[in-house]
C-alpha cells in the first residue's frame, strides 16, 4: 500500500500534467481557430476550382489528353496528409488504418507513397513502403509555393507512365468534434471522380467553357494550378483537423488529470483519517492499561 509521502507526491506530479495539458489545450485553441479561419477562406476557391476542374476533365476527355488516360491500374502512388507531431488523439491512427487498409488489400498492384507530415512518414516507412518524396515542412506553413513541388512530382510520376494512378488519404474538417478520413483520386482526371468530391461541399453548376487560343495552350497550365489549388486546400483541411483533434486530446488529459486528483486526494485523506483513527485507538488502550 502506498505511503501518504508518495500519495501527496503522485499527487503533485498529476497536477503539474494537468497545468500543462490545459496549456497545450489552450495553444491549440489558438492554433484550431487560425487554421479553420485559412479553412474557410479558402473552400470558396477550393469549390470553384473542383468545378472549372470537373469541366475541364470533360473537355479534356474529349481532347485526349494524357492526364485523363485510364490505364491498368498497377502502380499506385498515395499522397498520405498527416501531422508533424503527435498528442492529437486519434487523428494519426485513422489515416494510419486507411493506408494499412488499402496496403493489405493491394493484391499484385505495387504501391508508392508521397508524404506529407512525420507521423505520415513513420507510418510508411514502418510498413516497408517505398517513400517517392516526403514534405514535412509544409504542415507548418501551407501555401500555394509549397505544394507546387508536390504538384510536379505528382504529373510528372503520371505522365511518364510510372504510376497509372494517384490517390489522396487526408483528413476533412466538418466540425470540432468530427474530422473524417478522406480517399480521392488525383490522377487520372475525371469529370465523374471530381463531382463526386463535388457533391460533398456543394452543389455542381452546370455550364460551358470557352477555351482561348486553344485547349493545348491553356489546359497543361490550368491544370497544374487546379490540382495545386486542390492539394492546398487538402493540407488546410488536415491542419484544422488536427489542431482540432489535439484540442480536444488535451482536454480530455486535462480532464482526466483533475478527477485522478480528486480520486488520489480522496485515498490520501482515507490514510490519513485511518491513521488518526488508529493513533487515538492506540492512545485509549495505553491509557486503559496505565488505569487498571
Amino acid at each position: 500500500m502506498p505511503s501518504g509521502k508518495d500519495i501527496r507526491r503522485r499527487i503533485k506530479g498529476v497536477k503539474t500534467t494537468g497545468k500543462i495539458t490545459r496549456a497545450m489545450e489552450m495553444i491549440s485553441a489558438v492554433k484550431m481557430r487560425r487554421a479553420v479561419e485559412q479553412v474557410l477562406a479558402m473552400r470558396p476557391y477550393a469549390i470553384a476550382a473542383l468545378r472549372i476542374l470537373a469541366r475541364v476533365s470533360h473537355v479534356l476527355a474529349h481532347e485526349d489528353h494524357p492526364l485523363t488516360e485510364r490505364r491498368e491500374v498497377k502502380n499506385e502512388l498515395i499522397v498520405v496528409i498527416t501531422s508533424n507531431r503527435g498528442l492529437c488523439g486519434a487523428f494519426n491512427a485513422q489515416i494510419g488504418k486507411r493506408v494499412r487498409a488499402l496496403y493489405r488489400n493491394r493484391g499484385d498492384n505495387q504501391f508508392s507513397f508521397l508524404t506529407i507530415g512525420k507521423k505520415g512518414d513513420a507510418l510508411v516507412r514502418r510498413m516497408g513502403g517505398n517513400i517517392v518524396a516526403s514534405f514535412p515542412e509544409i504542415i507548418n506553413a501551407p501555401d500555394a509555393e509549397a505544394v507546387r513541388p508536390i504538384v510536379s512530382i505528382l504529373l510528372e510520376e503520371f505522365e511518364a507512365k510510372r504510376v497509372d494512378r494517384v490517390v489522396l488519404i487526408a483528413t476533412d474538417f466538418v466540425s470540432v468534434m468530427l474530422q473524417r478520413v478522406v480517399e480521392r483520386e488525383l490522377l487520372p482526371f475525371s469529370e465523374a471522380e471530381v463531382l463526386k468530391t463535388l457533391e460533398e461541399k456543394a452543389e455542381p453548376v452546370a455550364g460551358e467553357f470557352l477555351i482561348e487560343p486553344a485547349p493545348e495552350a491553356v489546359l497543361s497550365v490550368m491544370v497544374r494550378r487546379l490540382l495545386e489549388a486542390e492539394l492546398l486546400h487538402a493540407v488546410l483541411e488536415s491542419n484544422a483537423s488536427q489542431e482540432a483533434a489535439r484540442m480536444l486530446a488535451m482536454r480530455n488529459a486535462t480532464d482526466a488529470a483533475k478527477e485522478m486528483t480528486a480520486d488520489l486526494t480522496l485515498a490520501y485523506n482515507q490514510l490519513r483519517q485511518g491513521k488518526i483513527t488508529q493513533e487515538i485507538a492506540e492512545l485509549s488502550a495505553g491509557m486503559a492499561a496505565v488505569q487498571g
